[in-house]
């Protein structure tokens, strides 16, 4: 029962704050970037808007405070070789790296943008991590979603979870499983799996890196966005960093 109302208080929450994003979400494409501190060569989109908050109620307090210690290379490995599920030429550049919650709201909305540009720039990568913040369902969609990528079917749930209206249980992945055509048990094994555990901790350890405090958060190449960003926002920040031959991952 816990367990159920700190699921639901957390979803009231991201719907809250889903008013705000949605209005970020359709700001202009001007580009202003500042430098992150500790983290040569990458930056972060100034006046991103709030997203779902999973860090004590903070709602996107920016990366301003983010850690300082991580070295350059250990971090482009967690966020673009930690195994997370991918879409696209595994040598794009640039490429997007997405960190999600199948409870955010908005992280809907980005997920079919997002799909939308994998269509239409097949040269994209676009690599997902599951980031579960907002509770025990949460966790449960971020182990069955990466566990899905072993039967070939992460997109395909990955769609149904972020389409789930209420918080997501063990009992909802058993029932949306098989019309997908994945194997219920072999999911069960796989979301139970010491891999499936060390994908999500190299995904944690990323965020932890860059500060990120909620979801939905964006690296692009080079350049962190966190919160709402529109899709002109996201083809705008690509186009900026096709163009940077300094980017930390090249």
């Amino acid at each position: 029962m816990r367990r159920a109302r700190a699921a639901a208080l957390a979803l009231g929450f991201g719907a809250l704050v889903f008013g705000a994003a949605w209005i970020g979400a359709h700001r202009g494409t001007d580009l202003d970037f500042t430098d992150i501190d500790g983290l040569p060569g990458w930056r972060a989109l100034a006046g991103a808007s709030s997203g779902s908050s999973g860090a004590g109620g903070a709602v996107m307090l920016g990366l301003g405070d983010a850690p300082a210690a991580a070295a350059p290379a250990s971090l482009c490995a967690l966020l673009w070789e930690g195994g997370a599920p991918a879409e696209g030429p595994p040598d794009a550049r640039p490429r997007i790296a997405v960190f999600s919650d199948a409870n955010c709201p908005y992280c809907r909305t980005l997920d079919g943008i997002l799909e939308d540009l994998s269509e239409t720039r097949p040269d994209l990568r676009i690599v997902h991590h599951e980031w579960p913040v907002l509770g025990p369902g949460s966790a449960i969609a971020a182990r069955a979603a990466v566990a899905a990528e072993r039967q070939g079917q992460f997109r395909a749930l990955k769609s149904r979870l972020l389409d789930a209206s209420f918080a997501i249980n063990a009992a909802y992945i058993d029932a949306v499983a098989p019309p997908l055509g994945i194997a219920p048990a072999r999911l069960a094994d796989d979301m139970a799996a010491p891999e499936t555990a060390r994908i999500l901790a190299a995904t944690a350890r990323a965020a932890s890196r860059f500060g990120f405090v909620g979801t939905p958060s964006l690296v692009i190449g080079g350049a962190v966005a966190e919160g709402a960003v529109s899709r002109a926002r996201i083809e705008a920040i690509l186009d900026a960093e096709a163009a940077r031959t300094d980017r930390p991952c090249g």
